[in-house]
């Protein structure tokens, strides 16, 4: 019977982790910058450092400590940008509302009716 191995598990479920979002991305079913793709590299990031912190393996974990270190500041601006925006989005709305309360009512321009012209719709009409 072979042993079992907690580090080929988790690599395995890294590395597949990984290649998910490879096939999501390429498939265009999600962005390579949005929340759920950097979520599934996050988690790979933070599974293969955890078998390679266990195998004392120190490349890899160079390697995907500053993976996860770059993807878990891009997600962080990325979040703070998405809820400066929603914020500033909100603002204006609500500034919107308060103008449209306060502003007069502008005036009504009379309708004028249109031009019909008696030439022109004889020449149509031979």
């Amino acid at each position: 019977m072979h042993d079992f191995d907690v580090r080929i598990m988790l690599q395995l479920c890294g590395a597949v982790l990984y290649i998910t979002n490879y096939l999501l991305i390429q498939t265009h079913r999600i962005h390579a910058t949005k929340p759920a793709s950097l979520g599934l590299v996050i988690s790979a990031c933070a599974i293969l450092l955890s078998a390679a912190i266990i195998g004392h393996d120190w490349g890899l974990i160079l390697l995907e400590g500053t993976w996860l270190i770059m993807v878990s500041v891009t997600m962080a601006i990325r979040q703070r940008a998405a809820s400066r925006r929603a914020v500033l989005e909100r603002e204006a709305l609500v500034s919107a509302v308060a103008s449209t309360r306060t502003a007069a009512p502008a005036p009504v321009a009379a309708v004028r009716e249109p031009v019909v012209r008696e030439r022109e719709l004889a020449g149509a009409a031979a």
